[in-house]
């Protein structure tokens, strides 16, 4: 058997505040956008790798908290303390301010519109 990873499926509540998310303040392309049997779907994707968006009827969304308990999406970028800026001022709640170390990698933490942890990150610094 040959197993290849297909895509990542986020349950969300709002398809339309996600793809806000995703493409207005992270700048991933929407690939597509589709309502299926109640359902609404869309696909944004990151270098090749997709994310699947899936709003499922109101009867038969989630009755639990925040969606992304454990789970965290690490997206790298280029110029970080740029992209904090945009990110607070869109308003995006900050789970963890820039850690910006003198090696390795700077990060933020922050949360998409379903609580979804989105950790991004760049490298800085070299090792010798």
């Amino acid at each position: 058997m040959e197993t290849v990873f297909a895509h990542l499926i986020l349950d969300v509540g709002s398809v339309d505040k996600s793809v806000g998310f995703y493409r207005d303040q992270l700048g991933l392309p929407v690939h597509s956008m589709d309502d299926l049997d109640g359902h609404r779907l869309a696909t944004v994707s990151a270098n090749g790798f997709e994310i699947l968006l899936l709003q499922q009827p109101l009867e038969d969304q989630p009755l639990f908290g925040p969606r992304g308990r454990g789970l965290v999406l690490n997206f790298k970028v280029t110029g970080l303390k740029q992209v904090a800026v945009k990110l607070k001022q869109g308003l995006v709640p900050v789970l963890r301010d820039i850690e910006d170390p003198a090696f390795g990698e700077r990060t933020l933490l922050v949360a998409d519109p379903d609580g979804y942890a989105i950790l991004l990150s760049e490298p800085v610094g070299t090792v010798h």
